[in-house]
């Protein structure tokens, strides 16, 4: 779970040219004035202490990889721009009408804490309808 360790896995590992590779990050926090990031109201309480360490994280890893600004964003547990592809793996935003195998599609942030798209733990979320429209989409690749 050490970004040093993801990236040199991510290097052995590649797309494969025919698969059909989605993300959907996710993303639960709101920013604020000085730059961090803070939780929306309704995010897991489990979640919050560590968004908020996330929120106001930046740093360089014992790599080398700088961690800026743009990894404030969460969804309580992991920043939101390290879910849409690994780094330096090709990818595009989602585009149903032009789904392209061979990169990653990233589908638009969810609005929704860590375990939003599970249905939640102590806050229910309903998401059958998310993932009906997932399965056709499936479907018709």
């Amino acid at each position: 779970m050490k970004i040093d360790n993801a990236l040199a896995m991510n290097r052995r590992i590649g797309i494969l040219p025919g698969t059909y590779c989605f993300s959907v990050p996710c993303g639960f926090t709101e920013p604020l004035p000085d730059g961090t990031h803070r939780p929306k109201k309704g995010m897991e309480p489990l979640f919050v202490m560590q968004s908020c360490q996330i929120g106001a994280y930046t740093g360089t890893t014992k790599g080398g990889f700088r961690i800026d600004d743009s990894w404030r964003e969460n969804d309580g547990l992991v920043n939101t721009v390290s879910t849409m592809a690994p780094s330096g793996a090709p990818s595009k935003p989602f585009d149903r009408t032009h789904v392209e195998p061979g990169v990653w599609n990233v589908f638009p942030a969810y609005a929704g804490d860590h375990t939003a798209l599970q249905g939640g733990l102590m806050r229910k979320h309903e998401i059958r309808g998310f993932y009906e429209e997932l399965l056709s989409l499936i479907e018709s690749l």
